[in-house]
């Protein structure tokens, strides 16, 4: 199938490792030009080495930022600008704030969760849309969490922040229809990167079990009996990224093995 994405620029947040460098992998598979975005250098570097060995390094920018930081934005959206011309993808995913119970919480603990999951995915938009709007095209396409649509224990501040996220996404994506621009989000649950595994450890603290037992324990909770692949979601997020899903915008949807319980 060809997703006719070839030739598009994408900038994939968090793409170093898991989840977001699979997605980079996948995207400059189909032929888009991409921007890796990670704070830490030298495993963007090396990733960046891997997908531009596997496709063509004409394809690969790799860009070292936090991408809750106004200034490291502006840095990346100007670099693909400077070196494409253009931006047509965005894909948003960044790491989670600390866990814990909704009141042991201070002002500052929630306003800087807000400024790490909800403000980075606000100030990207702002940063690309008046590009993606000049083309009359563009995906925006946010890796949150099934967390959104059934909260996980002891992640307070990575829950509420996201479902903040997923209500932007939803008016943002009225407003950007009538141009060709659809935003996204996508709700992984138990995908097999380091974040899991940290998660998985956090909860069976949490719950007073055993440590080596955490994974097990993330298991259990899948109908499917096995944990999702970074792969799969690269996968998902490749066509809502694509001219096939452009019939689709204001949702969120799930790649969890049958993990969430909800009907609707």
């Amino acid at each position: 199938m060809d997703l006719g994405i070839s030739g598009r620029v994408a900038i994939v947040g968090g793409s170093s490792r898991g989840m977001g460098k699979a997605t980079a992998q996948a995207l400059a598979r189909e032929g888009a030009n991409v921007v890796l975005c990670a704070r830490n250098a030298e495993e963007l570097d090396r990733a960046a080495e891997e997908i531009a060995a596997a496709t063509n390094r004409d394809q690969v920018l790799p860009i070292a930022g936090d991408m809750s930081q106004q200034e490291d934005i502006t840095r990346v959206v100007d670099g693909a600008m400077q070196r494409w011309g253009h931006v047509d993808i965005v894909v948003n995913n960044i790491g989670g704030p600390p866990p814990g119970q909704p009141l042991e919480f201070t002002d500052n603990d929630w306003i800087a969760a807000f400024d790490l999951s909800f403000f980075s995915v606000v100030r990207m938009c702002r940063g690309v849309v008046p590009i993606m709007l000049r083309n009359r095209w563009g995906r925006i396409i946010n890796i949150l969490s099934l967390s959104v649509r059934q909260p996980e224990d002891n992640l307070a501040l990575s829950t509420v922040a996201r479902t903040a996220v997923m209500g932007y996404a939803k008016t943002l994506s009225k407003e950007l229809a009538p141009d060709g621009i659809t935003v996204n989000n996508v709700l992984p649950g138990s995908i097999a990167t380091e974040r899991l595994q940290a998660v998985a450890e956090m909860q069976a603290r949490f719950h007073g079990r055993d440590l080596a037992n955490a994974m097990e324990d993330r298991l259990a909770l899948v109908p499917l009996s096995r944990l999702g692949q970074p792969d799969e979601m690269a996968d998902l997020i490749c066509f809502l990224a694509s001219d096939r899903a452009g019939f689709m915008t204001g949702l969120s949807i799930a790649l969890d093995g049958g993990q969430l319980r909800a009907m609707v």
